[in-house]
């Protein structure tokens, strides 16, 4: 053999083996649920394979398993026309047609498969499955409700949120000296319990169109505080509508109610408005407006109006770790309704971020830090300037799954706030262990 037509052969088996060795390491990833890694070994190669049914076969089901349907249809058709009776991937193109919003394109595939004769079992079950989420899928997703009741326990350095200096001098009254702030006003520590519960619907109302349903409550009692026990009670009602190519886009009413020491300090009604978007790289994109009225029963004169707007980005690592890390900003402005109390209203602006990853299996840590700056609009009139505050916070637990429905967590959070005005500066650590139940 000539040594050019030796090298040519040579190159090709060697071309043969790296392909077929791709195929394996791409089939073995799909096995392992990793349909990402695979469409990312076979795209590469598409343009040199493509018309090859096994190929295109894998690669359909790589590319509709990482979220590009339009590109599952393409290679799922090439198939078909080169091996038109290929029902599995006649199957797998109603699929892709279910996830494009392409309902008639779906029903005449599938319809196609369960009219052939002789279809193999493994075939009509995934038909039959098939045409179920696409009667979902018309339906809206048909009624879901998750439950969820977590009960904790705890430490609070400072259950009060206040100032650990009892001595405080006041510029209107600096000629009487320094001030001794009574009980109640300086920082206190207690052991703490919380039960809480959250209910979730959402029903399907018309195809990628759902009503969403949320109610949460929870108590928290101190050991020795009861003054400062804490009670909430929350709804929220809306309607998300699902694009195929520009996200998803909610907007609910909120409504919240709020007890100190068992009576009511604040009532909150409003309204959320929300997009978010989640791309094939499993980047997730959110943009918020929310308005809030809050009424405070027992002193009409800190009623307010508050406005905020804000982003978020996260995105899911690869890695058998699972990490997925996330960060936002928001800013808003809360107007007091009594403008001869403008020294209570203030703009605020804060950024947040953290990440979660699995440290081993059943086990997942989390670390989040936030910051938030306050500026107030006009001095306070015993201070005598305009509170300026900045308030960080940082926290970390666990959480480990006992059982599918059962976790168990752990969680240290700090607080500081600094502030020009000293009333206003403190110290928190809460320490805490949880269980929490899904149904």
């Amino acid at each position: 053999m000539r040594p050019l037509v030796l090298a040519a052969a040579l190159a090709l088996a060697a071309a043969g083996a790296a392909t077929a060795g791709s195929m394996e390491e791409a089939q073995q990833k799909l096995g392992a649920g990793d349909a990402q890694g695979a469409y990312e070994i076979l795209k590469p190669e598409e343009r040199a394979r493509a018309g090859n049914p096994e190929f295109d076969y894998t690669l359909g089901i790589a590319a509709i398993d990482s979220g590009r349907p339009a590109e599952a249809v393409a290679a799922f058709e090439r198939v078909l026309a080169v091996d038109p009776s290929h029902l599995q991937a006649r199957a797998e193109l109603g699929r892709a047609y279910i996830a494009m919003n392409e309902p008639e394109a779906a029903r005449r595939e599938l319809a196609t498969v369960e009219g052939q004769p002789g279809v193999p079992d493994s075939v009509r079950a995934t038909i039959d499955r098939y045409v179920a989420a696409l009667d979902t899928g018309l339906s809206g997703g048909g009624t879901t409700i998750e439950n969820r009741v977590t009960i904790r326990a705890g430490y609070d350095t400072n259950v009060n949120n206040s100032t650990s200096d009892s001595r405080i001098l006041i510029p209107a009254f600096a000629g009487l000296g320094f001030a001794t702030l009574g009980a109640g006003a300086t920082s206190e520590e207690d052991v703490f319990g919380e039960v809480a519960g959250r209910t979730s619907l959402t029903h399907g109302l018309s195809i990628d169109r759902q009503l969403l349903v949320d109610l949460n409550a929870s108590y928290r009692g101190n050991a020795d505080h009861s003054q400062f026990n804490q009670g909430l009670a929350g709804l929220n009602i809306g309607i998300a509508q699902r694009t195929p190519d520009h996200g998803t886009f909610a907007l609910s009413a909120q409504l919240q109610s709020y007890w100190v020491d068992d009576e009511a300090y604040r009532y909150t009604w409003g309204a959320l408005g929300q997009w978010t978007y989640r791309t094939a790289g499993m980047t997730d994109y959110a943009v918020y407006l929310q308005y809030a009225k809050l009424n405070y029963p027992n002193n009409s004169a800190q009623n307010a109006n508050r406005y905020t707007t804000g982003a978020t980005i996260g995105q899911a690592l690869s890695g058998e770790r699972e990490p997925y890390i996330y960060g936002g900003g928001y800013a808003g402005y809360e107007k007091l309704t009594d403008g001869t109390f403008d020294h209570l209203s203030y703009v605020f602006a804060g950024l947040r971020a953290g990440g979660e990853l699995t440290l081993m299996p059943k086990l997942r840590g989390y670390a989040v830090a936030a910051v938030e700056l306050s500026e107030y609009e006009e001095p306070d009139p015993l201070f005598l300037e305009e509170r300026s505050t900045v308030r960080a916070d940082a926290s970390a637990g666990l959480r480990y799954a006992l059982r599918d429905d059962l976790t168990l967590g752990t969680e240290v959070a700090y607080t500081r706030s600094d502030s020009n005005i000293v009333l206003y500066e403190y110290d928190r650590v809460v320490a805490s262990v949880s269980l929490s139940l899904d149904f």
